[in-house]
């Protein structure tokens, strides 16, 4: 399968890209350079000259702070996956992986009903979950209008290892962001909405949806490396209101 991949210099690319390389044949872009296309996706222009021939895309480019306000997180987070959508849809790509967060539901959190689960109303905590709330609702009215599949996944606390003992529950281990998206890429399913964490023993995120759908099997739970990992008081959700 012929896969583009967005935001391929960062972070996230960086543990995913050897496994897909591996499986697909891969054509990668980013704003900052060092991949085989560098521009800007919330250019229209530039979001078609991407897709180039792609069968599906995994778009993982965003300004990834909660703490960001509207200003900085609009074009980067709105527009280019709204630009992305629409040049998927237009080169006739089958399937769109939209790289979202657990910050787009966060708010349930605090209401003490766990797991949550995935099919519950958007509750973002922050300006940067309401756009990835945006985001996974314009995949979802692509997918309904158009022959194109959109999943969305909300992904967690992404780290090879444990990086606070306060993400115990939304750990979501290196091995695991593999094996979601791999689901993600070839299931069989028009369009969803999936928690993306491991196995973690402290639960608060509901995956039977993304097992049963994506036939996605974690490896890895977070009780046994808490005593390892560091307590960061400040790591995690963003805290309730006042």
């Amino acid at each position: 399968m012929r896969v583009l991949v967005t935001g391929a210099a960062g972070r996230v690319a960086g543990l995913l890209l050897p496994y897909l390389a591996e499986r697909h044949r891969l054509r990668t872009t980013d704003l900052r350079g060092g991949c085989e296309l560098t521009g800007d996706l919330a250019e229209p222009g530039f979001a078609a000259e991407a897709m180039g021939g792609a069968d599906a895309v995994v778009h993982l480019a965003a300004d990834p702070r909660p703490g960001a306000g509207w200003a900085d997180l609009y074009r980067p987070n709105v527009e280019a996956a709204l630009a992305v959508l629409s040049a998927a849809r237009a080169a006739g790509v089958r399937r769109v992986v939209l790289a979202g967060s657990l910050h787009a539901a966060q708010q349930h959190l605090y209401g003490g009903s766990f797991p949550i689960d995935p099919s519950w109303p958007p509750a973002p905590c922050c300006p940067y979950g309401a756009t990835k709330a945006f985001a996974e609702a314009a995949g979802r009215m692509t997918a309904y209008r158009d022959d194109i599949s959109v999943i969305c996944l909300r992904l967690g606390a992404v780290a090879e290892r444990l990086p606070a003992r306060e993400a115990a529950s939304s750990w979501l281990a290196a091995e695991d962001l593999r094996l979601l998206v791999a689901g993600a890429l070839s299931c069989g399913v028009r369009h969803g909405v999936y928690h993306g964490v491991s196995a973690n023993t402290r639960a608060r995120w509901g995956i039977a949806d993304a097992v049963a759908d994506l036939g996605y099997r974690p490896v890895r739970d977070s009780e046994p490396y808490l005593a390892g990992a560091p307590s960061l008081p400040g790591y995690g959700p963003c805290p309730p209101r006042a």
